[in-house]
């Protein structure tokens, strides 16, 4: 075989490979049954969709990877309420898959069953809770401290995030910048002793979650607590210690995004969401003032 011709089958095949790779995205992300997780968690207003396995007895040549090709006789009827989904509630289609669109806020019971055209047969219902909940929210809950005199101990920050999911499926995509600065007594900026700098980077590929040092689990609050630095009095000026919380740097805008926001989005751009009110903890160390000397006039001054 000429060798121009093993390298077009080996393209052939490398394009094959592609092509199943992309295909195998289609319903081997589907990895999760009712018998799995009994329940599904969405964020509000994001579209999502769900798939049941067809039966093999009708669907022989059904590969999972294309969701296909279907047995010309089979059918799904769903059943659900309070959300706009197409196919519509109990009506029999000859698709597997139902799309929902910008459901809102609440718990959403939602049932397959599977039929037959030949002589009407028709399997037990699978039933799925699927759980909208709000986007997730992030804000520093730690209030800034009363100025204080002179060098200070490292203090404790926390940033709360509230999201209505379980322990196990909390974690968050976020940063912790910190800048250190020598201000005057208005508060103008005399030196940037430590320019404004990532302390923590959580990506959206390593969240903070259940194991991370220093995150806090308690559904449907969390919290993450991290330590300053020493609140040190630099160069005989005040010192303003400010940490701010920012978008983790693989996510393009300011915001948080949460294990289930991201899963959401599916498909799609990933989608971060406003912090709350207070995104900053500000701590001021001011130096002691020194004390000057009394002048009175000299007792020589008439001598």
């Amino acid at each position: 075989m000429k060798r121009s011709t093993l390298m077009k089958l080996a393209l052939t095949f490398v394009a094959m490979f592609a092509i199943a790779e992309l295909n195998a995205q289609i319903l081997t992300v589907y990895s999760a049954t009712q018998a799995t997780e009994a329940n599904s968690y969405q964020t509000v207003g994001k579209d999502f969709k769900l798939i049941a396995l067809p039966d093999p007895v009708y669907s022989p040549s059904y590969v999972a990877a294309d969701n296909g090709p279907l047995g010309p006789t089979s059918q799904w009827t769903w059943t659900y309420a309070g959300l706009t989904g197409t196919p519509l509630t109990t009506v029999a289609s000859d698709t597997n898959l139902i799309a929902f669109t910008n459901p809102a806020i609440g718990v959403y019971p939602i049932n397959v069953v599977e039929s037959n055209t030949l002589g009407g047969c028709a399997g037990g219902s699978i039933l799925l809770t699927v759980n909208v909940v709000a986007a997730p929210t992030a804000v520093v809950t730690t209030g800034n401290p009363d100025q204080a005199c002179g060098d200070q101990p490292s203090a404790n920050v926390v940033v709360t995030f509230t999201e209505n999911v379980p322990n196990t499926m909390a974690g968050y995509a976020f940063g912790i910048n910190e800048i250190v600065e020598e201000i005057n007594p208005s508060d103008v900026v005399l030196n940037v002793y430590t320019a404004s700098h990532s302390l923590y980077n959580f990506l959206t590929t390593a969240k903070a979650k259940t194991g991370t040092a220093g995150f806090a689990a308690a559904t449907p609050s969390f919290t993450f607590t991290f330590p300053t630095a020493n609140l040190v009095v630099r160069n005989n000026h005040r010192t303003r210690y400010t940490y701010t919380l920012v978008n983790a740097s693989d996510v393009a805008t300011a915001g948080v995004v949460s294990a289930i926001s991201q899963k959401s989005d599916f498909g799609g751009s990933v989608t971060s969401y406003a912090f709350g009110a207070k995104t900053t903890y500000v701590a001021i160390v001011n130096p002691a003032p020194i004390t000057g000397p009394i002048y009175h006039i000299s007792n020589t001054y008439a001598y």
